[in-house]
């Protein structure tokens, strides 16, 4: 996720950027009907099942920037997460989304946004930069990517994809 980093890079610029996509998703999720909400898209998940994927891993991000446990702070089993697949990991967040109400799911995400969204603010540029071992010191190998490489894939770059997913689950 170390990759994205904009190259015109600045802390002003990766909020707007966030702030851009997160209102996208937002007005996306507006127009849906109750039914839309629960109806499997072309990957099999509800939109309820995406918002709640997307809550997921800002609260990842949360769990990095806070230099905390990153499975603890998703409410993923350690040893899941210690297995390194992604794809497993997001089916049992998946699973466990399924048994979620849409409006629960969507104030989780709201939530979660505005967290990360103010931990952001109270961070510098040198901060982002830093490297994500700065941030996961007990994570090896060390890795020396700037952490603001997971706030894009984490942040915006994450809601780009499953907007995509979205519309074009809604549509096709």
């Amino acid at each position: 996720m170390a990759e994205g980093i904009p190259p015109d890079f600045s802390k002003e610029e990766l909020l707007r950027r966030i702030e851009v996509r997160w209102q996208k998703l937002q007005d996306l999720l507006a127009a849906l009907v109750p039914a839309d909400w629960e109806r499997p898209l072309g990957d099999g998940w509800p939109v309820k099942v995406h918002v709640a994927h997307l809550a997921d891993w800002e609260e990842s991000l949360l769990g990095l920037l806070e230099k905390g446990s990153r499975p603890g702070a998703m409410g993923i089993p350690e040893e899941l997460w210690e297995r390194h697949d992604t794809d497993a990991i997001n089916q049992f967040m998946a699973e466990r989304a399924m048994g979620v109400t849409a409006a629960a799911s969507r104030e989780r995400m709201e939530q979660t946004h505005a967290r990360v969204v103010g931990v952001l603010m109270g961070m510098t540029e040198a901060d982002l930069l830093l490297p994500y071992s700065h941030y996961q010191p007990g994570d090896a190998p060390h890795n020396a990517n700037p952490v603001v490489g997971w706030v894009v894939g984490n942040t915006f770059g994450h809601f780009d994809e499953h907007i995509e997913w979205i519309e074009g689950g809604l549509t096709g």
